[in-house]
């Protein structure tokens, strides 16, 4: 799970990225893992976003690491770019808090509510409500996992989603919401 990383733009151009307690390192597309776990949640919490990332780079579709590398990039860029020392741009819960970047074009940009400030899907997926009903019932993470027949690594990019769809900061916040 990606949690605890700070994202900035630099002057040339690049991503850094500093998870918390390592190293800074620049975002390249051989960081394969870190670029589909931040793809999955584009997609999944920003629908809208990834539909207009992936047209927009359409072109580069036949090499799908450099073009989930285009699509990762610029969602960086747009929403996470400000170096912010007091918050994460992914929490240690994996959710995203996006930033309000410095951008030349802000207010003339034709991807301005789709790419950059894009908005959050927050309607739950059938399988995030299954997953809700199941931790409010006093399920833990491996035996929902066990009940879906799913990995725990997806049950709690789940309830990460579920956290961010709704707006709780807490998973105890799920129970309350679900029981009954």
């Amino acid at each position: 799970m990606i949690d605890n990383i700070e994202f900035y733009n630099s002057p040339d151009g690049s991503i850094c990225v500093k998870p918390e307690g390592e190293p800074m390192f620049v975002l390249e597309e051989s960081n394969r893992k870190l670029i589909q776990e931040i793809l999955a949640t584009i997609r999944e919490l920003y629908p809208d976003a990834f539909k207009a990332l992936s047209e927009l780079y359409t072109r580069s579709e036949s090499n799908r690491s450099f073009f989930e590398f285009r699509i990762v990039s610029r969602f960086i860029r747009c929403n996470f770019g400000e170096y912010d020392a007091l918050s994460k741009d992914i929490d240690a819960m994996g959710a995203f808090h996006l930033e309000d970047v410095r951008c030349p074009l802000r207010g003339e940009c034709l991807m301005e509510g789709r790419i950059c400030r894009p908005t959050l899907q927050t309607a739950l997926s059938p399988r995030e409500t299954e997953v809700a009903r199941l931790y409010s019932a006093g399920y833990d993470r491996l035996a929902i996992a066990n009940e879906l027949n799913i990995s725990v690594y997806t049950v709690v990019r789940h309830i990460s989603n579920i956290k961010a769809r709704l707006k709780l900061r807490h998973s105890n916040q799920i129970i309350s919401l679900f029981k009954g």
